[in-house]
């Protein structure tokens, strides 16, 4: 079952980073190669001029260096050889070149996409073309210009315990990019749009799908700057071969686009830009008066939008189409408008109402988690909460403070509204609270509580359980090969050993590569706050997977192709990945086993063709595998509109079996509202489709697949107001809130978590239907109400706490042994995931009944009803699980395409079907031949409990083998 929804949903804040490859080569030095590179010979920007066509190639001797103050500035504190040092060899097709300038930069701090960067050294290569610099472990982007030739650029990682690190770059001839800019629907060219052209190190891009990366980052000189003409053309020269990211920036008139991945050299490349909207209205003082010059704030989609109003209070605010929260600030006075605003290409939202107010203020303490010392200088900042989902707009600050040598602060003058507040302190992991909502005038006081970091010790070990030195070694997270934020990789000393420091406390996944392979090994570790977690890694024996991708029918895809190798028995986020190279070759050194290999145009994602192909690799041996992409026989695109019409930007666009809920399509939609998805795989000529955006959801219950377009209108959300009293009648002065939508079957899952002050709540944009609302206070009482949302309307909802309750228990599976990595769900309040011995334990739920659920990879796995007593733990003991519940007709399994074989691609744990192979080569179905994977899933579905005949082709046998369908 492809159920990427739960996991978006549980792990977009980690999925926003992706996965690290790094070279080294052989050491080496050169002593007089260090010397100081002229300003002018190590220029680094090239910046075109507008009507590239008609102007000469700039001389990138002449442009502004990085040492001018406009451009990216020095390290703090310069670099020493004895903290180690990168060797840089220059190359051409040629051999070594001598005298090219170099430029080291060092990647800084910052979300993934926009770190600061800094100049740590340049210089000449020698005449073997060879350039030592000092360099401390740290993450860097290094910069080879040689004449006549494309700039030559890599990311390396020095990392701890290692002396030299070694870069091999390589010169080739210019490539250029070039195409035209049109509007969208129209088709009508759009003159003198400025472009940024950013390139991407794509061993360090193809860890997760496109709709998940974060931006590209490079200092400002290494990004290209260009504008179209009075056609609407635009040609980038001069540039290298690769994987770039091209922004349009906010122009009047024009909402901002990005093309996550383009593949140079290319030309033909049409970007549709849509047209701006816009928001206007007025803004009142308390009185009723306009509050003329009043500064106007419009946070949601994308980075936030200001202005002033004018005399009469009135405001007009170009912004990108999508959703908004308004809100204005006139010196102490504060206010929002009632609601949201959505707006859609070209569209103007009128008469939108501010009436300020009393400000609302956010106070609190940080202080260290269980010994409740204060922390002082602790960095807070506070952002308007996200109306909806992008990784690539920066959040806006529109308070900020740091936190005094008690640990207390303040951040005022807000407007009444939902926020996020981030506190970072050095030597603590990073502490976030999202749903900080504030009503009018309100004070909001907030406690923060910060977990020391901790350490990993640990040692490498081969087969033999013999250390290995020279081993790279990085915590990430579960779902990421990246480095966690602020820590740097290192690598296995002479007996094998490692120490990563400044961890933050929790799950960690120490990862272990040789250098030029893949992560080997992967073991999970609980970090506890300033204590010594350890580990040992135990390399297995590798080989080499490669081999090509082409198109069906032999040609080299357009766009950039990522590989993806998932060991048998291996859990998702253990796959690796690289990118093809643009002739379509690719390469992977991984841990002997049994591997499917998959192969995706990386900017549409794995589906349009769902091609698959299984091998067994052995230890030091090799295995060519040539695999295939396809283009889409059956798309259709799926414009979603808001409840007003306009585009819904970023709504999640699902797709099933007609009568059905599971989630076999997914994606979101862009800036006018529209997605293509590819229905290619789903049998029948007929799919069920929804969207949900906020509380916001549409349905269409049969849509047929051979339709070309379609258009889904959202529903209104509700809107819930009311109190939080208790039962023994203690004032109540603040409390967390999950709201919840009920659900049914595998439906998409809604809730919001907020916290308020004062006994009183507002929920915006809550899905219309019934729902259940928990307050839970700061002192472990807890309440739950259940009522129903009404699209466009209010429903008033009182709720009543009294001692909260509390669940525990064990899950095993069907043999008794505990299930590692599981979630329980008590009514949308969900559990950390079980560790290996299965426990789990959830604190201050509500007293009453609960819908208890169990989730695992793979789907839901059980349910049943609990009812909890005010100030009473129910102990479920052992719950015995069995598989993930297979729908009702099915054998619990999928299915792909291998040229222009059918395979099994997935198999449920314990279903039906589990004693089939992944790739096994479906020949028929119940006496039916199948020929693509959409035809194998109709003829798969039958009578529940009927038997199901498929004919087997494995390892060269042909067999028949006989299942039931789940009843």
């Amino acid at each position: 079952m492809k159920r990427k929804t739960l996991v978006l949903m549980g792990l977009v804040s980690v999925l926003a980073a992706v996965g690290l490859w790094w070279a080294r080569g052989p050491d080496g030095s050169n002593p007089d190669a260090s010397r100081a590179v002229d300003t002018e010979a190590g220029a680094v920007a090239s910046r075109q001029a507008p009507s590239p066509a008609s102007r000469a190639p700039i001389d990138e001797r002449s442009v502004p260096t990085a040492d001018d103050k406009r451009g990216t500035p020095p390290v703090d504190e310069p670099m020493r050889a004895e903290e180690g040092t990168l060797r840089v060899e220059v190359h051409t097709a040629s051999g070594p070149f001598p005298q090219a300038a170099v430029r080291l930069y060092l990647r800084g701090a910052g979300a993934p996409g926009r770190e600061r960067w800094f100049v740590a050294g340049s210089g000449l290569t020698n005449e073997e073309g060879v350039l030592l610099l000092p360099a401390r472990p740290g993450h860097y982007l290094v910069i080879a210009r040689v004449p006549d030739h494309a700039t030559a650029r890599a990311e390396v990682m020095r990392l701890r315990g290692e002396g030299t690190a070694t870069v091999r770059l390589t010169a080739e001839a210019f490539a250029t990019l070039e195409g035209t800019t049109v509007e969208r629907g129209t088709g009508t060219p759009i003159p003198h749009v400025e472009f940024m052209l950013t390139p991407i190190d794509v061993r360090h891009g193809v860890a997760v799908p496109a709709l998940l990366a974060s931006g590209a980052s490079a200092p400002e000189e290494e990004r290209t700057f260009i504008t179209s003409d009075e056609r609407g053309a635009f040609r980038f020269q001069r540039l290298a071969r690769g994987v770039y990211q091209l922004d349009v920036p906010r122009a009047p008139g024009r909402a901002p686009r990005r093309l996550g991945r383009v593949q140079v050299p290319a030309s033909g490349l049409v970007i549709e830009l849509e047209r701006s909207a816009f928001i206007e209205g007025f803004v009142e003082r308390p009185d009723g008066k306009p509050a003329s010059g009043a500064r106007v704030v419009a946070s949601g989609t994308g980075e936030a939008a200001e202005t002033d109003a004018g005399e009469d209070g009135g405001f007009s605010i170009d912004v990108a189409p999508g959703l908004y929260q308004l809100t204005a600030r006139q010196g102490d006075l504060t206010g929002a408008a009632p609601g949201r605003v959505t707006v859609g290409p070209g569209m103007t939202a009128r008469d939108v109402r501010i009436r300020l107010g009393a400000t609302a203020s956010l106070v609190g303490v940080v202080r260290r988690k269980g010994s409740g010392e204060p922390i002082g200088g602790a960095a807070i900042s506070v952002s308007p909460g996200a109306l909806t989902f992008s990784l690539d707009a920066d959040p806006t600050v529109v308070a900020s403070a740091l936190s005094a040598p008690d640990g207390r602060f303040e951040a005022g003058s807000l407007a009444p509204g939902m926020y996020a507040v981030t506190v970072r302190a050095p030597g603590f992991k990073k502490w976030t609270r999202g749903g900080v909502s504030i009503l009018d005038g309100q004070r909001f006081d907030l406690v923060a509580e910060l977990e020391a970091h901790g350490r990993i010790e640990g040692t490498v070990v081969d087969g033999d359980q013999k250390p290995v030195p020279g081993v790279h070694v990085t915590a990430g997270s579960r779902w990421s090969r990246s480095p966690l934020e602020g820590t740097l990789p290192t690598v296995s000393d002479g007996a094998g050993a490692f120490i990563l420091e400044g961890l933050p406390p929790g799950e960690v996944f120490v990862a272990a590569r040789q250098p030029d392979s893949e992560t080997n090994v992967r073991e999970r570790v609980i970090v506890t706050p300033g204590e010594t977690s350890r580990v040992r890694l135990q390399l297995a024996a590798e080989g080499v997977i490669e081999g090509s991708v082409r198109l069906q029918g032999g040609r080299v895809p357009p766009k950039p192709v990522t590989v993806s190798a998932l060991r048998e028995g291996a859990p998702y986020s253990e796959a690796v990945r690289v990118p093809a190279t643009p002739d379509g070759t690719w390469s992977m050194r991984v841990r002997a086993g049994r591997y499917t290999l998959t192969a995706w145009m990386t900017d549409t994602g794995n589906q349009s063709g769902d091609q698959q192909k299984v091998v067994e690799l052995e230890a030091g041996g090799s295995k060519r595998v040539d695999l295939e992409v396809r283009e889409a026989r059956r798309p259709i695109v799926v414009t979603v509109l808001e409840p007003n019409g306009a585009p819904s930007v970023h709504a999640t666009v699902m797709g099933g079996e007609v009568g059905g809920n599971e989630i076999l399509l997914e994606d979101l939609t862009d800036a006018s509202g529209q997605v293509t998805l590819v229905t290619d795989s789903l049998g029948g000529t007929a799919m069920h489709l929804w969207a949900t955006n906020g509380g916001r959801r549409g349905d269409l219950p049969s849509v047929s697949t051979s339709q070309g377009a379609i258009t889904l209108r959202l529903t209104d959300g509700g809107r819930l107001s009311g109190t939080v009293r208790s039962a023994g009648g203690r004032a109540v002065e603040g409390f967390r809130l999950v709201a919840s939508a009920l659900r049914s079957d595998d439906d998409f899952l809604t809730r919001q978590e907020l916290d308020f002050a004062g006994d009183r709540f507002v929920v915006e944009d809550m899905v219309a239907g019934p729902v259940s609302l928990t307050a839970t206070l700061p002192d472990g009482r807890a309440g739950k109400a259940e009522a129903t949302s009404i699209p466009g309307g209010t429903t008033r909802v009182d709720i009543v706490v009294e001692a909260g309750g509390g669940l525990t228990g064990r899950l095993l599976d069907t043999r008794g042994a505990p299930l590692q990595d599981t979630f329980v769900d008590v009514d949308g309040v969900m559990s950390p995931r079980t560790g290996a011995d299965g426990r789990f334990r959830l604190d201050d739920l509500a007293p009453g009944a609960h819908r208890v659920s169990v989730w695992k990879a793979g789907g839901l796995r059980a349910d049943r009803q609990v009812t909890l007593t005010a100030g009473k733990v129910v102990d479920l003991g052992d719950w015995r699980l069995g598989p993930a519940r297979v729908e009702p007709g099915r054998l619990g399994l999928s299915f792909a395409m291998s040229g222009d074989d059918v395979t099994v691609s997935w198999l449920a744990e314990g279903g039906p079907a589990a004693s089939l192979r992944v790739g096994d080569v479906v020949r028929t179905i119940d006496g039916a031949t199948v020929l693509d994977a959409g035809e194998a899933r109709r003829r798969e579905l039958g009578a529940p409990g009927s038997p199901a005949t498929l004919v087997i082709l494995r390892e060269g046998r042909t067999f028949p083998v006989t299942f039931t369908r789940a009843p």
